[in-house]
Order: C-alpha cells, then sequence, then structure tokens
C-alpha cells in the first residue's frame, strides 16, 4: 500500500475546510504515527486537520477564529 504524500495531504484539509488551497496561509505540515497534522490559517480562521497518511481521510479537524488582538496587530504593523 502506498501512502499519499503531504501535498494530498493539504489538499484533503482545505477541501474538507471548504477553501481553496490557495487562500491558505502560514501552512505547517507535520507527519507522525501515520498522520499528517496540517495547521493554517485563513484572513479569520485558525485550522487544524489530521488525515491519515495511507487514504487521505480526515480523521479530526479544528477551526477557531484568529483572536482579534492578534489580527489588530497586523493590521497596525502593515500601516505602519
Amino acid at each position: 500500500m502506498q501512502n499519499i504524500l503531504a501535498n494530498t495531504a493539504v489538499q484533503a484539509a482545505a477541501a474538507y475546510a471548504r477553501l481553496a488551497v490557495t487562500e491558505l496561509s502560514d501552512l505547517c505540515v507535520l507527519h507522525s504515527d501515520g498522520l499528517f497534522e496540517i495547521r493554517f490559517d485563513t484572513d479569520w480562521m485558525r485550522y487544524d486537520c489530521y488525515v491519515d497518511d495511507a487514504d487521505g481521510e480526515v480523521l479530526g479537524f479544528d477551526c477557531r477564529p484568529i483572536p482579534e488582538q492578534q489580527m489588530l496587530g497586523e493590521i497596525v504593523r502593515l500601516s505602519a
């Protein structure tokens, strides 16, 4: 059995979140014990997704808003 590649795991995570891969920022891909952990942000949300490396099935998923203070800090830095 051939395991999936990290790129396929990222595509599965994005599809599960109903996002295009091009919408993802701060992408982090970790691989351990048969799972890919995919972490990424969008403009407003932060996501964690666990993808089985054998078949690309999403086994766990979490999303939460990015803290307002963090977003405001980024806006201030961009306009400074």
